[in-house]
């Protein structure tokens, strides 16, 4: 009786679903040549020869035509508004635009410092486009990085992207520059924007270092050197490679990764933080250190060698961005208000620029490559 059941509701679930599938409405289904599929934005912001200001997006395009092949094209939009750009971009192409493909966001310096809040709003409200799309800001206009045509790059979106995406194996880089991080960040309390700068010169585009948000406005651009730091004191578990140096001709390279733990104390007013960074690695090269696999003193020296040096350069670095910036570079007012109560209405910003700040660095080999020579 209950085999007969399931079979009698198994077939009527069947006539159901072919009466929805035959009967029921229709989507206008649309040819993919007659779309362009845009996979990078590009966001800037000019002032006008009347002195007024007018925002420019720029929409990358991937169009696909009967014969399977793919062209690439650029539609820019202006408008006073975000929003008044589509308008403008689509009176300029006789195609419908697609966003729910889109890899990668790049914004001018220029239109950065202004505040990225009127992109991320209406992106945000878009439920077909990605927010996973990586995030960058440019040197210079974002329209020269889309038209570039240098030797070795086929689709400057699709470049950009990667080159963010893989930039994690040796510059202690995070795999979360993407647009919903950047989102989040900016309404957390104690949390700060951060997303690879890039710049293109004769020989193609790079990653140059890191421009760090205050709100939604571009604060600052820090140089490789300090990016790098920033990010080994930011970050957890990321990699990248160090170098001892004591000449030109002899160094030895160190590829670590990174163990990151942050202590907050309070005393009456005044915070203290201790962060103990954990370097696990192999010796990439060695022209600095005779015997360093054979004999456990010279490795040990090493490791106390490169400790010395990590920290320095993170002292370094937190003294510049106590007393040169005044900013909470590496979000430690999120760390001090997860463990004291958030919506106190404290300044961060000035509550970890007059904090003790101390940095334990523990370097251990745990490879020595291939070989020695």
């Amino acid at each position: 009786m209950k085999a007969y059941k399931d079979k009698a509701l198994i077939f009527i679930l069947c006539i159901i679903v072919l009466a929805i599938f035959f009967v029921g409405p229709k989507k206008k289904l649309q040819n993919v040549e007659d779309l362009d599929i845009y996979v990078g934005i590009g966001s800037g912001f000019e002032i006008t020869s009347k002195g007024s200001g007018e925002y420019t997006v720029l929409a990358a395009a991937n169009m696909y035509k009967e014969d399977e092949s793919v062209a690439t094209g650029i539609r820019v939009g202006r408008g006073r508004t975000v929003g008044k750009t589509r308008e403008d971009r689509q009176r300029k192409t006789g195609k419908t635009f697609f966003l729910g493909l889109i890899k990668i966001y790049v914004y001018d310096e220029e239109y950065a410092k202004k505040g990225i809040r009127p992109t991320l709003d209406i992106v945000f409200k878009n439920p077909i486009i990605d927010e996973n799309a990586y995030m960058v800001v440019c040197k210079g206009k974002n329209e020269n990085y889309f038209k570039s045509s240098l030797p070795g790059i086929e689709n400057p979106s699709e470049y950009m992207s990667d080159m963010v995406k893989n930039s994690v194996s040796y510059n202690f880089f995070k795999e979360n520059y993407t647009f919903r991080n950047v989102l989040l960040s900016l309404e957390a309390e104690g949390r700060n924007a951060v997303v690879p700068y890039i710049s293109m010169d004769s020989n193609g585009i790079k990653i140059s270092g890191m421009a760090v948000f205050n709100k939604d406005k571009l604060m600052t651009v820090l140089d490789m050197n300090d990016t790098r730091i920033m990010n080994m004191l930011r970050e957890n578990k990321v990699r990248g490679a160090l170098t001892l140096q004591d000449s030109a001709s002899k160094s030895v390279n160190y590829m670590a990764k990174t163990n990151r733990k942050v202590k907050c104390v309070k005393v009456g007013d005044k915070y203290s933080f201790t962060i103990d960074l954990k370097l696990d690695g192999e010796i990439l090269d060695n022209e600095m250190y005779a015997n360093l696999t054979k004999d456990p003193k010279i490795m040990k020296k090493f490791e106390s060698d490169m400790e010395n040096h990590v920290e320095e350069e993170c002292n370094r670095f937190i003294d510049k961005m106590q007393n040169q910036f005044k900013y909470d570079f590496l979000q430690l007012g999120w760390v001090a208000s997860a463990k004291y109560g958030k919506e106190t209405g404290v300044d961060w910003n000035d509550i970890v620029s007059n904090s003790n700040i101390k940095v334990n660095v523990k370097v251990k080999v745990t490879n020595v490559g291939r070989g020695q020579y």
